[in-house]
């Protein structure tokens, strides 16, 4: 299943991507929907909605930091961890397919993320890598665009990574079934139709499973959390210039078998 979330004529719902279009479910909450373990069946005709929404607004949002193995060579300083590395995106964070990334001051340094993400289905404490799958639910594309100029200083990295809007999501929740090899798929980010970022997540250093366990010996993951898997080589701050967004740009983020995200850049001062 392809599932999105949507707004049509003033209302919200949930949706299954058909040919012809999106397909009403009985759902109008993704969450719900992921914590009932339901299979939806399309209720009505599909149609083309108005707009795509986040297709889910997780009640955690925890993402993995220097997990693919390209680091090492956009960045010789890096030390390439040993065990896995997490911070968390907020909830204020939070955007969906074509709303705006809103670069907060002229200062500011937002630099572009493209990560493969996985959304639990079932609800994990202390979860052994070997049955770790059976927790999630299904994968999307995480933007985990950065503030480089507060997250580099003084270490706050919680704050440089949740300026409002620096989460988009989307455009869609695929299945497992969908993606069975999730540890062999393509990704890129494109700037105004340039290409700034390659790569594959069969360069992970932590694949899904390691992840999982070693969150859960410490944080019970719930229906509808977002773990995201780190990002290859090509981000803005290790350029030599260094490069970041602009208002103006237009960025997207794809993943194979996923889809693409795009987002403007606008000036929020």
């Amino acid at each position: 299943m392809r599932l999105v979330t949507y707004e049509h004529q003033g209302r919200l719902g949930v949706g299954l991507r058909v040919d012809g279009g999106i397909a009403p479910t009985a759902y109008d909450d993704m969450v719900a929907l992921i914590r009932d373990g339901a299979t939806p069946s399309p209720a009505g005709d599909p149609f083309e909605p108005d707009r795509l929404l986040a297709p889910l607004r997780p009640g955690k949002i925890l993402c993995s930091g220097v997990n693919y193995r390209s680091h090492g060579d956009e960045n010789p300083d890096a030390k390439m961890p040993e065990e896995p590395f997490f911070f968390a995106k907020l909830p204020n964070a939070v955007a969906g397919p074509g709303d705006p990334i809103v670069i907060p001051t002229p200062e500011t340094k937002a630099d572009w993320e493209v990560e493969l993400a996985f959304v639990i289905g079932k609800r994990a404490k202390k979860v052994a890598a070997a049955g770790a799958m059976g927790h999630v639910f299904g994968y999307t594309l995480l933007h985990d665009v950065s503030a480089r100029d507060i997250q580099l200083k003084d270490a706050q990295i919680t704050l440089g990574k949740n300026p409002d809007g620096f989460a988009p999501l989307g455009p869609e929740i695929v299945t497992k079934d969908e993606l069975p090899d999730p540890g062999n798929v393509r990704l890129a980010t494109y700037v105004n139709g340039e290409q700034r970022q390659a790569g594959s997540t069969s360069e992970w250093l932590f694949p899904i499973p390691v992840l999982i366990e070693f969150l859960t010996r410490i944080i019970t993951l719930e229906p509808g959390d977002v773990v995201s898997t780190g990002t290859p080589a090509g981000v803005g701050c290790f350029r030599r210039p260094e490069l970041y967004l602009q208002p103006g740009d237009e960025v997207t983020i794809e993943a194979e078998g996923i889809g693409r995200l795009t987002n403007p850049v606008v000036a929020g001062w």
